[in-house]
């Protein structure tokens, strides 16, 4: 790495922790404390974390957000291993957030390597780095200052270019960060084991299938569909050379394609996998948002497909973002969208292979480059740091919990015995990762009748309804302890006397009632 390169990473190391620290500064000075969730949205690292705790106890994660019996069923490496962290007494958030570095190294190095790969020129190479790790939508950014906030629009171009910008993995998704700088390795690793490398290539390539296919399914399918149509494209033309091919891929397919027979099992027979499933299975976006998201880094990276007389590496890189695209078209799977994460690294690369077969032997201009990458990098990057930033202003999410409310989950995580928790909507993010409890609403993919129950939380924590009503609730729900936050300020006390043990326990503003047990227990 020149001195250069190691810049690049240290900014792009800045950017992934600069959420987190904003956050931070903002406990210095107001108070609070962090949930640890560092993204857009807060429910889903919550989720995660929730999953890694489970899997230190029980070797698998079961469904938490319905507080109703279900398997342990969901095996996950990376939660496997955070789990085991969260068991060597590590903090829940602390062992989820130790991919962090994993995923900066892991983006790094893929976007690294694979530039070097087809761009021997240091600065051609460098563009290419800053293209694919940074590159985040002017149009999107255009178009989401200039409409309305709920403007269609706005959605789908915020959506796609959330789905390319590598800070969206690294501000929350950290198995999806490493599982997408992971795929460019694997590909060189494989084009190694072709060229009569070692063993330890294949191997390693299957490992990266593995790991990738487990962490992100969608990369993993799009890792496979390059390889094979790699292989097939290099040597349609020699039968005994395809013949080899095939010998090579094999263990490469099997091993990718194992998590992602896994994951259809799930969404088969795991009736919580199979309710995500169901609910994440919507249309997906016009094809104009798919030409306009693209549309930046695809309309130069089409004159590189001119090429004639590809090799193996060649063809790999053209086909990935035909690949991601077939992924995302095609009418298999659940939440298509993930698929085009990653594609802005093929994608800077071809562009910048166009731009040199223009210029030959010269080199880039300094000015223009700079203008190119300040327009197809700034931009986007302030529109999505400044959603970010509103996102917390809004205070719809719990980032933050006073101190009462992080006593709270503490008290609710050292009772002994088992018995869920009814919650808020916003509570229920975070309330099963901190308590290791089932709540009765958290995430919306997970929770039966969302919906029904949102609304009725929602009166049941206002206080509009009676006390029968509430109690009602509480009893349907078959929850053990009724937790109020902070925002909660509704007097719920009278109403839940009949059925509680005793009055509140308060921890600060947040209190906790414990529910009467049923005749036979609680589960």
């Amino acid at each position: 790495m020149a001195r250069g390169d190691w810049v690049v990473l240290a900014v792009f190391a800045a950017m992934a922790v600069a959420p987190l620290i904003g956050l931070l500064v903002r406990v210095w000075t107001q108070g609070g404390v962090i949930t640890g969730a560092d993204g857009f949205l807060v429910l889903d690292p919550m989720q995660y974390v929730g999953w890694l705790r489970q899997s230190g106890d029980f070797g698998a994660a079961a469904n938490l957000y319905d507080l109703a019996p279900g398997p342990h069923s969901f095996v996950h490496p990376g939660l496997l291993i955070s789990g085991a962290l969260y068991r060597l007494g590590f903090g829940v958030v602390l062992a989820y957030m130790v991919w962090k570095p994993v995923a900066i190294a892991a983006l790094f190095a893929g976007a690294l390597f694979f530039s070097s790969r087809f761009l021997p020129r240091t600065g051609d190479r460098r563009v290419a780095i800053i293209l694919g790790l940074f590159f985040a939508s002017p149009i999107a950014a255009v178009v989401g200052w200039t409409s309305a906030a709920g403007s269609a629009t706005k959605f789908d171009l915020d959506f796609v270019s959330g789905e390319l910008w590598t800070g969206t993995y690294l501000w929350g998704y950290l198995f999806t960060a490493v599982a997408v700088g992971l795929m460019p390795l694997g590909l060189l690793a494989f084009e190694r084991a072709r060229s009569g490398g070692r063993g330890r290539y294949l191997v390693a390539a299957a490992a990266v299938g593995l790991v990738v296919a487990w962490f992100q399914p969608w990369q993993g399918a799009t890792f496979a569909l390059i390889l094979i149509g790699a292989s097939l494209m290099t040597d349609r033309r020699d039968r005994s050379a395809l013949l080899t091919s095939c010998r090579l891929l094999a263990p490469v397919m099997v091993a990718t394609a194992l998590p992602l027979v896994y994951y259809f099992l799930l969404s088969k027979l795991d009736p919580s996998w199979r309710l995500a499933g169901e609910v994440n299975s919507f249309g997906r976006w016009p094809l104009w948002v798919t030409v306009v998201g693209l549309a930046p880094l695809a309309i130069p990276a089409l004159f590189a497909y001119r090429a004639r007389s590809l090799d193996f590496a060649g063809w790999m890189l053209r086909i990935w973002p035909v690949a991601g695209l077939l992924v995302f078209y095609l009418p298999v799977g659940t939440f298509p969208f993930h698929a085009f994460q990653g594609l802005a690294l093929p994608l800077a690369i071809l562009s910048v292979i166009a731009v040199r077969g223009q210029l030959g032997s010269k080199p880039l201009p300094l000015l223009w480059t700079i203008v190119a990458i300040g327009l197809m990098v700034v931009p986007g990057t302030l529109y999505r740091a400044d959603q970010i930033r509103g996102a917390v202003k809004a205070g719809r999410q719990a980032f933050f919990l006073e101190p009462g409310e992080r006593d709270a989950m503490r008290w609710l995580e050292r009772q002994p015995g088992a018995g869920g928790i009814l919650a808020t909507l916003v509570d229920g993010a975070y309330v099963s990762a901190y308590t290791g409890r089932e709540v009765w609403a958290g995430a919306g993919s997970w929770t039966p009748d969302l919906a029904w129950r949102g609304l009725a939380l929602t009166a049941f924590f206002d206080g509009v309804g009676s006390a029968a009503e509430d109690q009602a609730l509480v009893e349907r729900a078959g929850a053990r302890f009724v937790y109020a936050s902070c925002r909660v300020t509704a007097d719920l006390e009278a109403k839940l006397a009949p059925i509680t043990l005793g009055p509140a326990r308060r921890f600060g503003c947040a209190r906790v009632w414990e529910i009467r047990p049923p005749a036979g227990g609680w589960r």
